[in-house]
This record gives structure tokens, sequence and C-alpha cells, in this order.
């Protein structure tokens, strides 16, 4: 077996990337990278061989296309400015691409984001990781819906994800199945080290928001709720890029509350996770993201808006329901409250869990189920 894992991007700190690593560790065969080139991230070759270990073998940093057919949150003209020139790049440079993906003899290409779909072809076997909510109204939705037919085989993180895909195309060949989550290592991060980093004490109730600071992730609204909770042993730590207009906006905001406290852009989040009591989402919407599995699987408690019913679209949840704390998620009050109510109870006795043996089972046998015949995704 040979595989190509194709990423549109080389930061491995957020979101698909930081997911499908799980995958790379413990994959047992060789397998390429190919992965986006970007005007102003490059990714790191040494860095990258040292995470993922002897069975990564080529990496292939090309222009990749980038086409936005999911639901996402209003970029800044810098960025659709941006997204146009990578997508004239990633034309331009298609026949060099095509030429490594023949002549690397591949059993399958993995396509981690749908965001990749003009890549899908007759060439090779592609798998499609849908991660994303498919726009419906995307102005090629109908290239979009050809994409999927042709893979080999998709697969979906939750039923949710699925149900939005399947409303517009149904590929034969299909998996439910969430990330890879292995949290064990947390539980070997220095407690000590981690309070003194953040400057807290053992008896601080810790809230913690991870990844995009951002509208879509609901970043301020957060924010607001956690100020209007007056309990003095709180504390709120906010890790992501925070060196941008909305994260300036919300630093702004923060400033008379010295119980929040933004940590910056985290390639490592283990000391986050190790003193963290309950994280926070703040979307406006329930979903299911990856810091709340991380979160749990790290024993913290969560608290997401949503309703009791959203957690039969939320893969293994019955295993965490004492953990999962949902709010309103039109009314910022009923956050508060929440968090009110939370900071009145310390999570001890924490359990470091992972998935990553259940989860490489099922991948594998989905995998070598279309390299046998052939994936016929029609």
């Amino acid at each position: 077996m040979k595989a190509l894992f194709v990423l549109h991007e080389g930061v491995f700190i957020y979101g698909a990337n930081r997911s499908i690593s799980g995958v790379l560790k413990n994959t047992e065969y060789d397998y390429d990278l190919m992965i986006g080139r970007s005007f102003t991230k490059k990714p790191d070759e040494r860095e990258l061989r040292e995470m993922f270990g002897s069975h990564l073998k080529n990496i292939y940093v090309v222009w990749l296309p980038r086409y936005r057919c999911h639901v996402y949150n209003k970029l800044s003209l810098y960025s659709e400015c941006a997204q146009i020139v990578n997508n004239v790049m990633a034309f331009l440079h298609a026949p060099g691409r095509k030429r490594i993906i023949r002549k690397g003899g591949y059993d399958y290409v993995h396509l981690n984001s749908v965001v990749l779909y003009p890549m899908v072809d007759s060439s090779a076997r592609y798998v499609m990781h849908m991660r994303e909510f498919l726009n419906e109204r995307y102005r090629r939705i109908g290239d979009v819906v050809r994409a999927l037919k042709q893979a080999c085989g998709v697969i979906y993180i939750d039923k949710k994800t699925r149900m939005i895909t399947e409303k517009i195309v149904v590929n034969a060949n299909s998996i439910l199945l969430n990330n890879p989550f292995d949290m064990t290592w947390v539980q070997d991060v220095d407690y000590e080290e981690s309070l003194k980093r953040y400057g807290l004490s053992p008896q601080n109730i810790v809230f913690a928001m991870l990844g995009q600071i951002c509208d879509f992730k609901g970043s301020k609204r957060v924010i607001e709720a956690f100020m209007r909770h007056r309990n003095e042993n709180s504390r709120l730590l906010i890790a992501g890029n925070d060196e941008h207009a909305y994260a300036r906006e919300c630093r702004e905001m923060a400033r008379s509350d010295k119980r929040i406290q933004f940590c910056g852009e985290l390639k490592d989040t283990g000391s986050i996770y190790r003193v963290s009591d309950y994280i926070i989402r703040g979307e406006t919407d329930f979903g299911i993201g990856r810091t709340i599995y991380e979160g749990l699987f790290s024993g913290a408690g969560v608290i997401t808006p949503g309703r009791p019913e959203n957690l039969r679209d939320m893969p293994g949840s019955d295993n965490f329901r004492d953990a999962i704390y949902l709010c309103d998620a039109g009314s910022g009050q009923d956050l508060t409250e929440l968090i009110d109510e939370c900071a009145r109870h310390k999570r001890t006795n924490r359990r470091f869990v992972s998935n990553i043996e259940e989860y490489m089972t099922k991948y594998n046998a989905f995998i070598e189920r279309i390299a046998a015949d052939g994936g016929e995704g029609k």
C-alpha cells in the first residue's frame, strides 16, 4: 500500500490538518505528502519528518486549488484577493501536480478537505474527507457534485456533515468516522509549570477558548459573557492568532478584565488542556469542533451552544454526557449563567484518553475495501 495525502495548507495547529495528523502518525505503510504552497507560510520539512516518522517519504509543496464550496465566515478583501491569486497559480501548475500523482503509483489519494475537489479526476483513486458543511448555493455546485460522485470514497466526520452533503449528492462508498483524538500525552505535561506559564494557581477555575479568533467562532460573545461573570477566581485563556483586526478588537474589549489572558498562537496546546477545567465554544449554533473532543478526551468539561437533541449527531457523546454543558445559542446571558454554574465545580479526577486504535482499525478497513474493489463511487 502506498498513499498520497493532500493538505490544502502546511500549518498543523488548527482544524483539518490537526485532525489528519493522528492518521499520519499511525499509518503503517509509506506515504507522501502534497501540501499547498503559500506566499506567507512555508512548511518546515524537518519538523514534519520529526512529527510523522519514517513512513513519510516525499514532501511536495505545490500550488493547490482552494475553492470555498462550503459554509464559511465572511472573508476580508485581502483574503478574497489572495484566494483568487492562489487558484490562478493552482490552475497554471496543474500539469506538474498531475504528473506527480501519475508517477507516484498511489493506491489512493486522500484529499483532506472538500476545497480540493477540483483535483478529482479519473487518473487516481481519490478519497474525499468531508469536514465542512457543503454550500448548496455555491455557484459551481455541479462541479462539486461530479467530484464527489467520481471519488472512490467519502469520509464524513459526523452525521450533520453527511446529512447536508447527501441532500445534494450521494457516494455509495462512504463512511461516518469521527476524527482521531489522542490526549493521553497531556497527562505527562508538567502541571505546575503550566500553571506558572499562565500565571494561575491550583484554585483557579480555568476556562479556555482555542482556535481561530473570529466572529464565526463567537469570540466576542464568549468574552462578553465571561466579563459579566463575577467570580474573581475564574480565568479565561484565549489561544489563537491575535495579530489581526478582529482579535485586536477582542483584546480591547477584554482590557478591563484582568482575568482574561490572550495566549497567542500555540503549536503545542498541551499546557492549556492540562490546566483547563472547561473548554468554551461561542458559535451561534451547535457544532462539533475539534476542541470539543480534545477537551473531553483530556478530562475537561465543554460549554457549547446547543440542545440535548443535538447530541444525537455527535459521535461518542454518550461517553461524555456528564461533561457537556449546553446553552441557548442566541443568549449571551444564558452563556454567562452557565459559566457561573461551572465556576462552582473544578474538574477533578480527570482521565486522558485516546480513540486512535479504534479509529485506525475502521479507517484501514475502509481504505482496504476501496483499494480492493476499485472504489466505484458512482
